[in-house]
């Protein structure tokens, strides 16, 4: 199956990359990057890879979360792909990540 991924969720990759890098250079957020990378390249083998995501109650989607060392990669399962929502850092207040997901949906397939 493949990957795909929501423009916001780009945003989110890139935004976290920048932030790592100015807070512990850019080698470290290379890494990371490359970590939430490898772990969304592996869902297209293993879709259901991550839990489901019960606690985003107000959600029209059934969403799936795999956590890296400090992110979640929010995903749903359609049809035809894997589609990557979100990546959050989990240090976060969970309430911000809900409130995202729900602005998301009307912008997912």
């Amino acid at each position: 199956m493949r990957v795909e991924w929501l423009t916001a969720a780009e945003d989110d990759l890139r935004e976290i990359a920048r932030r790592v890098a100015l807070t512990f250079g850019r080698d470290t957020a290379e890494r990371a990057v490359a970590s939430v990378v490898e772990e969304t390249q592996r869902l297209s083998d293993f879709p259901e890879l991550g839990r489901r995501c019960n606690e985003y109650k107000n959600a029209r989607r059934q969403y799936r979360a795999i956590n890296t060392r400090h992110d979640r990669i929010v995903y749903t399962i359609t049809t035809d792909c894997i589609l990557i929502v979100a990546i959050f850092d989990i240090r976060r207040d969970p309430a911000v990540l809900e409130a995202l997901l729900s602005s998301r949906e009307t912008n997912t397939k």
